[in-house]
């Protein structure tokens, strides 16, 4: 999985050995880089139609922390 920040174009690969894990590891994700950079909000989260990113408990979650939940 690749995440890649829009505006620095900062870049952090995560390897999974399935796709079983892509929901939790980015979820994981989510929160290290809400807690490393306090002072910066994560906006916007632009998915593919992965079927592990579409899941309604994904939305729900992303929602309740303000995150807008893009799929293309």
């Amino acid at each position: 999985m690749v995440l890649i920040d829009a505006s620095t174009r900062w870049s952090h690969v995560s390897l999974l050995s399935t796709r079983n894990f892509a929901f939790a590891n980015l979820l994981a994700q989510i929160i290290r880089l809400r807690s490393q950079f306090p002072d910066y909000s994560i906006k916007k989260i632009r998915l593919d139609n992965a079927g592990e990113f579409t899941s309604q408990s994904f939305n729900d979650y992303c929602m309740s922390i303000g995150i807008d939940v893009e799929h293309p």
